[in-house]
């Protein structure tokens, strides 16, 4: 059985005793993962993909403390569940699941996300439905940077900067976040030159250009 190592990073933020919905469980790794190093877990693996929920329970339908749902999101996630997985969809995929009932998060107490796109929002999202930024670390896998990110009650009311919501929390202490900022520097350079042959996207091209320099100072504080 060979796990993704994104998924095994997020397994390792996962403690035991929880109860957790893992909505787009797509083939049960993550809750193969789960069975293996956890002793006390109860896992909801959603999915609402005909593929996907066939293979579910194949892989996994014989698994003790994993149930298997067909449905959309959070709606068949109850209160007994205080741990949520997003894992492997896109940025606004994950804010509209979470924001569609946001009573559904009144008793979770961690939310997991490795957003494929506009992970800044994400951040901003979360933080705006009262989550802080517990953890975040770089996986490196098949020629992509995944940002798994960790997310927590913000108990305390810390109040994150726009360069930590911009470009991580405490990223750059992440052992390979200098590979990451130069593999993330080329993306923007590469799109900044498509940009600037384009006339109507002069603000964005503006905006672009503030970005990269922020990024760049980004870990050198």
């Amino acid at each position: 059985m060979q796990i993704p190592e994104r998924l095994q990073a997020i397994g390792k933020l996962i403690p035991d005793g929880a109860c957790i919905a893992d909505i787009g469980a797509d083939h049960g790794l993550l809750e193969q993962y789960i069975a293996l190093h956890l002793e006390n877990f109860k896992v909801l693996a959603i999915e609402n993909k005909e593929g996907p929920l066939l293979s579910l329970h194949n892989q996994v339908g014989c698994l003790k403390n994993v149930f298997i749902s067909h449905s959309d999101g959070m709606n068949q996630v109850t209160s007994e569940y205080d741990t949520v997985v997003l894992a492997g969809m896109g940025g606004d995929n994950i804010i509209n699941i979470l924001t569609k009932d946001v009573s559904k998060l009144d008793n979770i107490k961690q939310i997991i996300v490795d957003a494929h796109s506009f992970i800044p929002k994400v951040r901003a999202k979360l933080i705006e439905l009262g989550f802080g930024m517990d953890y975040e670390e770089i996986v490196y896998e098949s020629d992509i940077y995944y940002i798994i990110i960790s997310f927590k009650r913000n108990t305390n009311n810390k109040i994150y900067a726009k360069d930590e919501i911009d470009f991580g929390y405490k990223l750059y202490l992440d052992p390979i976040f200098g590979d990451y900022k130069k593999w993330m520097i080329e993306k923007y350079e590469k799109l900044l030159e498509t940009l600037s042959k384009i006339k109507t996207e002069a603000q964005r091209y503006s905006e672009l250009s503030d970005e990269l320099r922020r990024f760049k100072s980004y870990g050198q504080n």
